[in-house]
């Protein structure tokens, strides 16, 4: 039998620690925020988010404004569809007076009034709308008013130039309406849809003279203070508008600021009659 000698007279010597400096040294020994290091991360977060805020922004625009291309050039293609099966003859595009409310009357292209009406009928019942089936595309994303006197969203934001089929406005402003599409010379320079101002839509017209300075109905300033509009070849552009913000010569408004006669001037040059 091996027998072991313990000698009794060593020491052992182990490290132990206290459960409570155990718990605080844990602590020690990770780093943490001053409040000026937190400040300046604040500080950092708030630069970046002031340089990020207005991309978004921008880029939303800019998501709004193809939609409103891509709508438009929707509602184009239709109206020409219409003429090639009609034997070149354009969609009515007439306006009558009800209760003192300018409405499109059946048989137009939208019938009623877009500021007044609720009933999707008014697009549904239009001439156009078979060859056009989504109420969305007769509305731009970035129109945001409402029929008036209600919280009820409109259902269309774009009206047909009135030289297109229009009513007969020879007496009052010189304007001599087309009535079948080999009658356009310039189907590139010709206006047919476009947004037109949330205070003055009405029927499914817009009103406008090449020959006179002066605006009858006004055009929309929405994404980024510009418009959407449509010729009858069927592409759409963006306009950015250069003056202030126009009134009707029906509201008392005159143009005498020289910015906002060029955008005027532009605008009548996509009227058919011109050269």
């Amino acid at each position: 039998m091996r027998f072991i000698s313990i000698n009794t007279g060593a020491k052992l010597h182990s490290r132990t620690c206290s459960p409570k400096a155990s718990r605080f040294a844990g602590l020690r020994s990770r780093p943490g925020f001053t409040l000026v290091e937190l400040l300046v991360v604040i500080a950092i977060l708030a630069i970046l988010a002031s340089l990020l805020l207005p991309a978004l922004s921008a880029g939303k625009a800019r998501a709004l404004t193809t939609s409103c291309l891509n709508n438009q050039r929707q509602l184009g293609l239709a109206w020409t569809l219409y003429a090639s099966e009609a034997g070149g003859r354009l969609p009515l595009n007439l306006d009558s007076v009800v209760n003192g409310i300018h409405r499109s009357p059946p048989g137009s292209w939208v019938t009623g009034s877009a500021r007044w009406d609720a009933d999707p009928a008014t697009i549904t019942r239009g001439t156009l709308f078979p060859y056009a089936q989504s109420i969305k595309i007769y509305h731009c994303p970035a129109d945001h008013s409402c029929l008036v006197g209600t919280s009820t969203p409109r259902l269309r934001s774009v009206s047909l130039s009135i030289y297109m089929a229009g009513d007969d406005c020879v007496s009052n402003f010189m304007v001599y309406p087309l009535m079948k599409f080999s009658e356009i010379r310039h189907p590139s320079k010709s206006l047919t849809f476009l947004d037109e101002d949330e205070n003055g839509i009405n029927n499914g017209g817009f009103l406008y003279a090449s020959k006179i300075d002066e605006w009858l109905d006004t055009p929309a300033r929405r994404h980024q203070d510009g418009l959407v509009l449509v010729f009858a070849d069927n592409h759409s552009e963006y306009w950015k508008w250069k003056g202030p913000a126009p009134v009707s010569w029906f509201n008392g408004g005159y143009v005498t600021d020289p910015m906002e006669l060029q955008d005027l001037k532009r605008l009548q040059q996509t009227a058919p009659d011109m050269e």
